[in-house]
């Protein structure tokens, strides 16, 4: 099994690396300790033996982290266990600039400023950094870029495919908030006001019948599968992990569930990881 640690500065990416590492696939542990480290990999021979690659994170927040950190790859190295060191790092100025944006102290600056504590950990973890295969310097990288950095270092890891979501949702209890793309279906013809089908909901077929007869419900549709189909492959270039379809109309019962339940009929085979939820009908 191979090992693949994953340290570095304090607000320079770490948890963002171990994110993308886990999202193409690998299995991440963070604040790993080095002394833990051999008994977890016994452990996880025993319980997971095909398993291909485990990535830990490890930081200076733990005890003896330094000085304990040579001797474990030395370990390593002797049991013939193969080991990548990815240190993940930014400027002195990004790091300043990211902890005032997040107002969190550094935890060596004690009662001085942060920027005491940037300098402090740098001196301490020069000989962490000497040992490094890898150095990510992420100053200047977009969480898109980040991933392909990963994606090259790590060539091998198989790559996920973007799970699309396809959302509906009513206007009056308010738009989701983990929608990546909201579509306003208000403006075509409402099944509420057919006395048959007001009772009925977007799943029924008298209800998706009656919007089929509307020239604009199939243009709508029609239209929302032509840009999810051309986007989906930047999307998923770009690395994201999820993307959300929300379509709204006035109480979420009718014209969205019905458009969402068409789409993913129209898609499913064309995605393959896509889900459906009904947010007024489940709750």
């Amino acid at each position: 099994m191979e090992l693949i640690v994953v340290t570095g500065y304090s607000g320079a990416g770490r948890h963002s690396v171990l994110g993308a590492l886990e999202d193409s696939g690998c299995t991440a542990l963070d604040n790993v300790p080095p002394r833990l480290l051999g008994p977890l990999l016994e452990l996880e021979a025993k319980l997971q033996p095909n398993r291909e690659r485990l990535v830990v994170g490890m930081d200076s927040r733990q005890p003896d982290f330094v000085d304990d950190f040579a001797p474990l790859l030395d370990r390593l190295n002797h049991v013939q266990v193969p080991v990548q060191v990815v240190f993940v790092e930014a400027s002195e100025a990004v790091l300043l600039r990211r902890f005032s944006e997040t107002r969190r102290p550094h935890h060596l600056a004690q009662q001085g400023t942060a920027e005491e504590g940037i300098r402090k950990e740098r001196e301490l973890l020069a000989p962490i950094r000497a040992l490094a295969s890898t150095i990510i310097d992420t100053s200047q990288l977009s969480l898109s870029e980040l991933r392909l950095r990963i994606a090259s270092l790590v060539p091998q890891v198989p790559s996920r495919n973007t799970a699309v979501r396809l959302l509906s949702f009513g206007f009056k209890r308010g738009v989701p908030a983990d929608a990546d793309v909201i579509l306003d279906a208000r403006f075509l013809p409402n099944p509420f006001y057919v006395e048959a089908l007001k009772p009925l909901t977007g799943r029924d077929w008298p209800v998706q019948e009656y919007l089929l007869e509307s020239p604009d419900y199939r243009e709508f549709l029609e239209r929302a599968e032509s840009w999810l189909r051309w986007s989906l492959p930047l999307v998923q270039q770009e690395g994201r992990a999820y993307h959300t379809l929300a379509i709204g109309c006035t109480g979420g019962q009718h014209r969205s569930v019905a458009l969402v339940e068409m789409l993913a009929h129209r898609l499913r085979g064309a995605v393959a990881a896509l889900t459906v939820r009904h947010r007024e009908l489940e709750g």
